[in-house]
Formats: structure tokens, sequence, C-alpha cells
């Protein structure tokens, strides 16, 4: 009986640590990964997952154009091949453009071949479409998986997380602004989204992230925070 709870205890252990080093965002296990920036920087990153969508990847960019602020967005090329004028106009307005797979599967006990094709499949619709092609890297749901930094290494992309997340993919927009902002912090990467992996019935609805973005970025502004590019923020 004794030897049946340690082993347990041990498995528990080991399904613990393999969470840890492979859904939580600051984990280094797989790494290199940049989740954040220097503290002394005083500056914030914004980022967007999922998109391109329509209409409010465009909503979104017109509030970045308004205070002047350069973000990143982590697409999906299969998003890409569907508003191609958007993704093209995230190059126009100077925004930085990651690869966020294909169609936005979750990695985690996936073969390589099968990580390798979403990224290859992603890395060329991205460059056909907008003529840049991408060297920094998201996995979506933030689930990494044995293989996939080497994967990443060939291909000379960098992988980014976050450190603060709006979890605007089920919050209401007071409650979106309450997550961005209640740990926001010198040379935090806040994660956002413009996009959803899978429409949910009538449609793609990310109006309550439109919404809350304005708050966040005056709320960084009164804590005397700057928003830079994520290139800042890179080894």
């Amino acid at each position: 009986m004794i030897w049946w709870a340690i082993g347990f205890i041990i498995i528990l252990g080991c399904a613990g640590a393999l969470a840890y080093a492979c859904v939580i965002p600051s984990s280094q296990v797989f790494r290199p990964v940049v989740n954040r920036g220097p503290a002394e920087s005083r500056s914030v990153v914004l980022t967007f997952d999922d998109g391109p969508s329509s209409p409010f990847t465009e909503r979104i960019l017109d509030i970045l154009a308004e205070h002047k602020i350069s973000a990143t967005f982590f697409i999906c090329g299969k998003n890409v091949e569907s508003y191609p004028e958007i993704a093209c106009r995230l190059v126009r307005e100077g925004h930085t453009i990651g690869n966020h797979t294909y169609s936005h599967p979750i990695l985690f006990g996936r073969s390589r071949r099968f990580i390798a094709g979403e990224i290859d499949r992603a890395q060329e619709s991205i460059e056909r479409v907008t003529g840049v092609r991408p060297t920094l890297f998201r996995p979506p749901y933030g689930a990494r998986w044995f293989g996939l930094m080497p994967l990443l290494q060939q291909r000379g992309l960098k992988m980014v997380m976050w450190s603060v997340m709006g979890f605007d993919w089920k919050y209401n927009t007071q409650a979106i602004i309450k997550a961005a902002t209640r740990r926001l912090h010198p040379g935090a990467v806040i994660l956002l989204h413009d996009g959803h992996e899978q429409p949910p019935p009538g449609g793609i609805d990310q109006s309550s992230t439109v919404e809350a973005l304005p708050a966040i970025i005056e709320a960084a502004a009164r804590s005397g925070l700057t928003f830079a590019a994520i290139e800042r923020f890179m080894p």
C-alpha cells in the first residue's frame, strides 16, 4: 500500500511538471522563450492572437493608429487567406506579425511532422499574402510540446509568450480591463485577441476586446508606461 501511494505521488508530480513545462507561459523548460521585457524599460507590449478577422482587427487597428501604438499580431495562416487585405494592412501600418500556426490546433501531444506542417503552411500563407516571412511564433493556447523548439530554431523563429492576459475570449468589457490592468507591470507582454479559433454561432465577436482596448491603453499611460514594439524585448 505504501509503495502504491509513493508511486501515485510520483506520477502526480511528473504530470504536474509536464503541465508546467508545456502550458505555463513563463516556463523556460522549452527555452528560449520571451514572455516579458526588462522592468527598467518602463515599456509594455500589446499582442493580439487568432486573427485577422473582420471587423474586429480593423477596429483595433484604428484604435492603435489613433494612439500611435505599434503592436504584434500572431496570425493564423487560414485567417490570412480569408482576410488578405487586413493582413496586408497590419504590415502596411507598421505592426509586427508572427506565426500562430495555420489552423490553430493544440500542439500538445502532436507529432513532429504535424507541428512542422502547421508552422510551415502558416509561414507560406503569410509570406505569400503580405510579403513578410515571420520571425516570431506563439503556439495556440500557449501549449508547447517536445520537438517544437528544434523546429522553430531550424526555421529561424523565436517563441513569444505573455505575462499579462486579458481573458477576452470569455470576459465582458469591464472584466477584460480589470484582468489586463491589475497585473500590469514594466516589461509586460499583454495578450488579447482579435479573432477566434472556432467562430461561435453567429460568427466571431471580439467587440468586448475592442471596447476594452482604449481603457487598457489609458491605464498604462497613467502608470507611466509606454508601448513598445516586441523587438525591443527580444534577445
